[in-house]
């Protein structure tokens, strides 16, 4: 989990009120789907049909089972490198162990989608004019380094303003340095048009007060360095080039550090493939410890309630369990599989008729939280329809029960961002991370309030003697008992269709890595 979003209303029922601390990203919440046509309600039969499934699976799934998967995660990260993080062999030690039982059920095929994480060191870097004066300027995220002795060249101006095609460029701007402004089209997209067009480097001026810090979203053959500078000195520059010739010169050292990796999938034999169930977890963790909260705790769900589900009678609908790398480099797995998927067969992703994600559900002073679907605690967010639906499974579940929960909000602080993004219903549990527990918590979930909900957040103590096993018991139940009733019945969310999920569309990652 990248950042904790803040719990919002209280628990059905317990009367108690919380205080809500937004810092989502801005527009991931957000699809330009449109919502589906009304389904109609499920049928009697539907509905015992999809209760039974997943009050069964649920059964199965017991906390002595999470917590031995969950310990033998904390073994082969601590006996491989310590960590799960980019280039650790933690990551494909626990990977290929839960790989090999998935393959050994002879229920599931089991494949992997490999890909390369880049992370950029980026070194020092210098902007100067022929008089020496140095100009404030930020190298664009995954830029090229320059020679040892830099480039120098004359300031050349896209035809158009922004550059976004090699034909908006003159012919002049060959070896020499091109300045367009920002927007129009993406820095990427920019910075390979002034490439074809033969510059050396480009530099991007802002078109908003405040500097100019963006990223070409990974190192690709054929970018050039580039820069970026505020909309003043874009000004003053192109003032300059009125009045003659303006020559700069710019230095940068960079190094990409590249790692490879893979997502890994299990989907059931049998099922319907146009009506697909997705249940995913990120399997890394950040390089400063073993990341058994965040997030074997969510790897060991999904695991126990796989095998689980492989001992019993094949499902309806087709299951499709994934296991991301890169989260905590920015949601790069789940984003680089939608991404994919997008170019090469949409359909995939329009058959999906929900993702349920489960990241960070031990927290040691930790909540019962349940993503807000409907938007009844959240209504500024903007969700795929059919969401709400996939509250109502956990919510329904949890009050039959008696047991507490509280509405969290959706954002993009995990895998889930890029399925609300193509319109897939959504949904999932969270404990909480960073912030601090009220004392309104503390009243309904113990703990200590005015603490983390889990203190051991992304540090070296996220281990199995941290961990709250009794969330991690309910947490893997419920998760069981909703992948169980959409395994056989999806009509609560799709009404009698099938897939029926929005528009696919390219998720955007964030952070300071990149997958290809």
């Amino acid at each position: 989990m990248i950042h904790w979003l803040r719990i919002g209303r209280a628990a059905l029922g317990i009367g108690v009120a919380f205080v809500l601390v937004s810092c989502g990203v801005p527009g991931d919440a957000g699809s330009d789907a449109g919502p589906r046509s009304e389904q109609p309600a499920p049928t009697a039969a539907q509905s015992a049909s999809g209760e039974t499934a997943g009050a069964e699976l649920a059964a199965k799934v017991s906390q002595q089972d999470l917590v031995a998967a969950l310990a033998q995660i904390e073994t082969l990260t601590l006996d491989a490198s310590g960590s799960r993080g980019p280039g650790s062999a933690g990551y494909p030690a626990t990977a290929g162990w839960i790989e090999n039982q998935l393959v050994a059920t002879g229920f599931y095929d089991v494949y992997r989608q490999d890909f390369t994480i880049q992370i950029p060191h980026p070194g020092d870097s210098q902007l100067t004019d022929a008089g020496g004066r140095v100009i404030n300027q930020a190298p664009l995220g995954f830029s090229p380094g320059t020679p040892d002795e830099g480039i120098t060249g004359v300031l050349v101006a896209a035809t158009d303003g922004h550059g976004c095609r090699a034909a908006d460029w003159p012919s002049e701007v060959a070896g020499q340095i091109g300045i367009a402004e920002r927007g129009g089209c993406s820095f990427a997209d920019m910075n390979r048009a002034a490439s074809q067009a033969g510059a050396a480097m480009m530099i991007v001026t802002n078109d908003r007060s405040g500097g100019l810090y963006g990223t070409l979203g990974g190192l690709r053959d054929g970018f050039i360095p580039a820069t970026g500078v505020t909309s003043s000195e874009g000004n003053r520059l192109r003032t300059a080039m009125a009045a003659g010739e303006v020559q700069l010169s710019f230095t940068f050292a960079q190094n990409i550090e590249s790692h490879p990796t893979y997502n890994l999938f299990a989907e059931t034999k049998s099922g319907d493939a146009a009506n697909v169930v997705m249940a995913g977890a990120h399997l890394d963790s950040v390089p400063e410890g073993p990341g058994i909260n965040d997030n074997g705790s969510g790897s060991a769900i999904l695991l126990t309630t796989a095998l689980q589900m492989a001992s019993g009678q094949p499902p309806v609908n087709k299951v499709r369990y994934a296991w991301w790398s890169g989260e905590e480099l920015g949601l790069l797995g789940s984003a680089h599989w939608v991404n994919t998927m997008v170019d090469s067969d949409p359909q995939t992703i329009q058959q999906i008729a929900a993702y349920l994600n489960a990241d960070m559900v031990a927290s040691p002073n930790g909540v019962i939280g349940v993503y807000d679907g409907d938007g009844s605690d959240f209504p500024d967010e903007t969700l795929p329809a059919g969401s709400g639906e996939v509250e109502q499974l956990f919510t329904g579940r949890f009050d039959s029960l008696s047991q507490p929960w509280v509405p969290i909000r959706m954002g993009g602080s995990s895998d889930h961002a890029s399925f609300i993004n193509s319109g897939v219903p959504t949904g999932g549990l969270f404990t909480g991370a960073g912030d601090l527990k009220t004392h309104d918590e503390q009243a309904v979930f113990g703990g200590t309030a005015g603490q983390p909900y889990d203190p051991n957040y992304h540090q070296a103590a996220d281990g199995l003697a941290n961990v709250n096993q009794d969330f991690l018991g309910i947490n893997g139940k419920a998760s069981a008992y909703a992948i169980g009733h959409l395994a056989w019945d999806t009509s609560i969310v799709n009404g009698s269709g099938s897939g029926n999920s929005g528009v696919p569309a390219k998720a955007s990652s964030f952070g300071y890595a990149a997958a290809v």
